[in-house]
C-alpha cells in the first residue's frame, strides 16, 4: 500500500502544519457546518488530505451518502458541472447533516465555461452543498468564486517538519535503513513537498537504492525532456502535453525541470543559466497562460 495513502489525515489533528485551517477547522466540526473552502498552495502541502479529513469528520456515518470527489482536471468540462456536478447539489442528503460535501480537487484544470456554471450552481443550492476546492495556483480560479469560500492558503512545511513526518513513518514501518544526515539532505532537495519525501522513500526502500539514487531516478524523465530540447526535438512537446493531460500541475513540472538542469553534468553552465530565467519566466507566466500554451512558449524559448 502506498504510505501516501496509509498514513493520509484521518482527522484534522492529523494534519501536519496549516494551524491557520485547523484551528478554524475544529470549530466547524463542533457546530456541524462550514463554508465553501477554497484551498490554494503548491502540490503536496496538503490539500486534499485536509479536504478528506475535515468532510469524514463533519459528516461522519453518514460520509459515504453524502460526500462526492471529483478531480477537475480529469472533468474539467463543461458539461461535467452541467450534468454531474448539478446532479449531486440538488438531490437531497441523508442523515443527521443537512448538507452534502463536493470535494473539486486540481480545480484550476476546469475551464472558465464551467467555473462560471458552477458559480450559479453555488448559488443556487448553497443550503443544500458546500464546496471544498483545491488548487496550485489561485489565480486560475475565477474571482467570483474565490469570493464565494473562504481562502487559506497551504504553505510548504519546514524541512524539520517533513523530516518528523517521515521519521514517524519509518518508526511504524519498523524501517531501520536511513540515518538522519541522509534524509535531512534529501528532504533539503523536495521545497516542502511532503508528499514526495513520503513517495521518493518508499520507493527507495523497495528499491533498496540510496535516496540520492532515488533521487536521480526520479528526475531521469526531465533530463530527457531537457536533452531532447538540447538536440532540437520537437517530440518534446507532445511528451510535456501528455503530462499535463494526465494531471501534472505545471508548478510540479518546473520544479523537476529546475532540479534536473541544477543536477545536470556536462551541461555548460550558460545553458544553465539560460534554462533556470526561462523557468523562473514560465513560473511567472503562468498566471496568464494555459498549461499547454505555457510549455509551448518555453520549449520555444529554449529551441
Amino acid at each position: 500500500m502506498l504510505w501516501t495513502e496509509k498514513y493520509r489525515p484521518k482527522g484534522i489533528g492529523d494534519i501536519v502544519g496549516q494551524e491557520h485551517f485547523t484551528m478554524d477547522a475544529e470549530l466547524w466540526i463542533e457546530e456541524k457546518d462550514m463554508p465553501n473552502l477554497l484551498f490554494y498552495g503548491r502540490a503536496g502541502t496538503g490539500k486534499t488530505g485536509a479536504g478528506l479529513a475535515l468532510a469524514y469528520s463533519i459528516l461522519g456515518e453518514n460520509a459515504a451518502d453524502n460526500f462526492f470527489e471529483i478531480n477537475a482536471s480529469d472533468d474539467r468540462k463543461l458539461e461535467t458541472v452541467r450534468t454531474l456536478i448539478k446532479q449531486i447539489a440538488q438531490t437531497g442528503t441523508i442523515g443527521d447533516v443537512p448538507f452534502k460535501i463536493l470535494l473539486l480537487d486540481e480545480m484550476e484544470g476546469m475551464t472558465n465555461d464551467a467555473q462560471n456554471a458552477l458559480k450559479r450552481i453555488m448559488e443556487r443550492y448553497a443550503s443544500n452543498i458546500r464546496f471544498i476546492i483545491t488548487c496550485n495556483n489561485k489565480n486560475k480560479i475565477i474571482h467570483p468564486i474565490q469570493s464565494r469560500c473562504a481562502n487559506y492558503h497551504f504553505k510548504p512545511l519546514s524541512n524539520d517538519r517533513i523530516l518528523e513526518v517521515v521519521k514517524g513513518i519509518l518508526q511504524r514501518e519498523q524501517i531501520t535503513g536511513f540515518d538522519d544526515n541522509e534524509l535531512s539532505s534529501f528532504i533539503a532537495t523536495l521545497n516542502g513537498d511532503l508528499r514526495r519525501a513520503i513517495t521518493e522513500i518508499q520507493a527507495a526502500k523497495y528499491s533498496n537504492i540510496s535516496l540520492k539514487k532515488q533521487s536521480e531516478i526520479s528526475l531521469e524523465e526531465y533530463v530527457k525532456i531537457i536533452n531532447l530540447i538540447n538536440n532540437k526535438d520537437t517530440t518534446v512537446l507532445s511528451i510535456l502535453h501528455d503530462m499535463i493531460y494526465a494531471g501534472r500541475d505545471i508548478s510540479e513540472i518546473c520544479i523537476g525541470l529546475h532540479d534536473a538542469v541544477i543536477n545536470m553534468n556536462g551541461l555548460d553552465s550558460n545553458i544553465k543559466f539560460k534554462y533556470l530565467r526561462t523557468l523562473g519566466e514560465s513560473e511567472y507566466r503562468s498566471t496568464t497562460m494555459t498549461p499547454r500554451v505555457l510549455v509551448s512558449w518555453f520549449v520555444g524559448q529554449l529551441m
